[in-house]
């Protein structure tokens, strides 16, 4: 009996054992560094498993539970042991420099030339110092990891390349967070003609790069709160799907002749956008009329925040979208909170459009967060039920109405005419 059950035992411990490499990988991933590490005394096969890893997840919570019970030395002591016990390529490298004393940047210059000639794809390195303005110098060679497909920085700089040659011409997916380019660094670095994916966050010195090499390529973009960044730099990218929009007021160019008609006369291949009511507001260029003279054929979602029921601009730009977007299936707007309601001038124009407002026949759901229940808000909503007939539901999410209120505007939203069966949800 006894023989039996080990021997059962010992055929379960084969099985997994003998897994196969991926599906032993597979569970690395998911291992927190140190039990990863941890691995490679269960068997002599297991010994090496850990060592030629290929994907490292490097952060201080994962391999000491406590980030506080670790200091800069001890960190890089363990980065640099792991690193040099390791068999192999390494595709993947992560590491949180939360601890690490960014004087002592030598560590990591040193980290990245060894992963240059180890065939990285994907390096990540966050550098949350907690002073944001401690930017991490990336060193030239980063350029030299030739197969780099994803790339993920923060609070870093870009100097000049110092002789070093090369671009990211493997990169598809880069995001940038308060990342710094300096006058001299060269405009061609992100000559990458297979990015997919552009995020820029909080960066500056923009205006040094060109984004040409990636017009072909880009699918999807977000830029949010750049200094000095201009969209026009994006106009020629005709391929991209979705895009994020929320800028810095000072960034707005008064010359970038830039607005709704031009974007989508160059971005007709977009089915997602969100924006910013200060975008939408500048690319309204106070000109806006019932429809655009472009139809916005691809755009099935439209996410707007920031938007404030008192602003005329914002509010005819919105019904001219649904009127220019004969494929738009969802809207979701996301309420300026603090409304005043003591001067409105949208408040005519939703009165007026009521009456005169054409059927927007492919709008299905409504989504509206922060919802007061103001009269311009109200208005809204009631124009949306009049001439959607193809709403399905208008859902309001966190929204601000008081319990007291909420029964009366209940009744008003139920006792508004409709051309649909939509549910109202709060």
């Amino acid at each position: 009996m006894e023989i039996s059950r080990k021997s059962k035992r010992r055929a379960m411990e084969d099985k997994f054992f003998n897994l196969p490499t991926d599906v032993l990988n597979c569970i690395l991933d998911h291992l927190p560094v140190r039990d990863a590490a941890r691995t490679s005394i269960l068997s002599r096969k297991w010994r090496y498993i850990w060592a030629n890893h290929p994907n490292l997840v490097l952060e201080p919570k994962n391999m000491f539970g406590d980030p506080a019970n670790i200091s800069s030395d001890d960190f890089i002591r363990i980065v640099d042991g792991i690193l040099l016990q390791h068999i192999g390529p390494i595709l993947t490298f992560k590491v949180n420099l939360l601890d690490v004393d960014i004087t002592q940047e030598p560590y990591v210059d040193r980290w990245i030339l060894y992963l240059s000639r180890n065939g990285l794809r994907k390096l990540t390195l966050d550098n949350f110092s907690l002073d944001l303005y401690d930017l991490y110098p990336l060193p030239s060679y980063v350029l030299l990891c030739r197969e780099l497909t994803h790339l993920h920085l923060s609070n870093c700089i870009f100097k000049r390349p110092c002789g070093t040659t090369g671009s990211f011409r493997s990169l598809k997916n880069l995001s940038l967070k308060q990342v710094a380019f300096s006058l001299e660094v060269s405009a061609s670095i992100f000559t990458a003609s297979k990015l997919e994916y552009l995020k820029l966050t909080k960066c500056s010195g923009i205006e040094h790069l060109n984004f040409d090499g990636c017009v072909e390529s880009l699918l999807h973009l977000v830029l949010e709160m750049n200094h000095e960044v201009k969209l026009s730099c994006f106009m020629n990218c005709k391929s991209i799907k979705s895009a994020y929009l929320a800028m810095e007021v000072e960034s707005f160019d008064p010359n970038e002749r830039i607005n709704l008609t031009s974007l989508f006369e160059h971005w007709s291949q977009i089915s997602k956008l969100t924006m910013d009511g200060r975008h939408l507001k500048f690319l309204a260029a106070a000109y806006v009329t019932s429809a655009l003279p472009v139809k916005v054929n691809n755009l099935r979602d439209l996410i707007l925040f920031g938007i404030n029921f008192t602003d005329l601009d914002q509010i005819s730009c919105i019904l001219c979208l649904l009127h220019s977007s004969p494929r738009l299936n969802n809207l979701a707007i996301w309420v300026k909170v603090s409304e005043t309601a003591d001067k409105n001038p949208a408040l005519q124009y939703l009165q007026e459009h009521i009456c005169i407002s054409k059927h927007i026949n492919s709008l299905q759901t409504l989504m509206i967060k922060y919802f007061e229940g103001s009269r311009a808000q109200m208005l809204f909503v009631k124009l949306i039920l009049a001439c959607c007939p193809s709403l399905e539901r208008i859902s309001f999410v966190d929204n601000r109405v008081k319990a007291w209120n909420l029964s009366n505007i209940l009744k008003k939203l139920l006792l508004f005419p409709r051309v649909s069966k939509a549910q109202i949800v709060f």
